[in-house]
């Protein structure tokens, strides 16, 4: 592992951030460490500091991504945040930039895929589903609300469309746009 400043390590954070907004503290600390320029405790660190500092925004709300059991963290890039990585890009060494170009473009789609299909219960027993992967041949996006009868159902129901929701969306337009063809026979 090379060893990096704490600022270099920050810059890294604060790029990955500002090209996958949205991206889960999970995936940002699996990507960080993949690259082998920073271990643990140094993003940690970092991190720690850049949320502190007001460079960084979290949330923590049930994503319906189903990537973790119960509330995720999810961050974006502050202005103050956009700000000092404009002034400190041209100091990075370029076969860095470059690997930290591959690595943004990656957790990207990553996030783009992990959101595409969520499903997420509210109020108790009312799961909402959704889907924007565009897989379905009609619709960019489709949501659906259903209550279910109680908190157990709307949980599987959850659990059923993130397994297969861009198939189920499209199976649902299929059957809507076949039987409307049907009536007009």
């Amino acid at each position: 592992m090379n060893d990096i400043s704490p600022a270099t390590i920050k810059i890294h954070i604060l790029y990955l951030v500002s090209r996958a907004p949205g991206v889960s503290y999970q995936m940002l600390m699996d990507k960080c460490l993949e690259s082998l320029y920073m271990d643990f405790f140094s993003f940690s660190q970092a991190y720690t500091e850049l949320i502190s500092g007001n460079l960084m925004d979290k949330t923590i709300v049930d994503t319906g991504t189903d990537e973790v059991v119960g509330n995720n963290e999810t961050i974006t890039i502050t202005r103050g945040g956009l700000a000092i990585l404009e002034a400190a890009l041209p100091s990075i060494k370029p076969q860095i930039n470059d690997y930290l170009k591959r690595a943004a473009a990656e957790l990207s789609e990553k996030v783009r895929q992990l959101n595409a299909v969520k499903a997420i219960v509210s109020d108790g027993n009312v799961a909402i589903l959704t889907d924007n992967s565009g897989e379905s041949g009609i619709s960019d996006e489709i949501r659906i609300s259903i209550t279910c009868k109680d908190k157990a159902a709307a949980e599987a129901l959850c659990r059923g469309w993130r397994a297969g929701g861009s198939k189920a969306a499209g199976e649902i337009f299929s059957m809507i746009m076949n039987n409307g063809d049907k009536t007009n026979d």
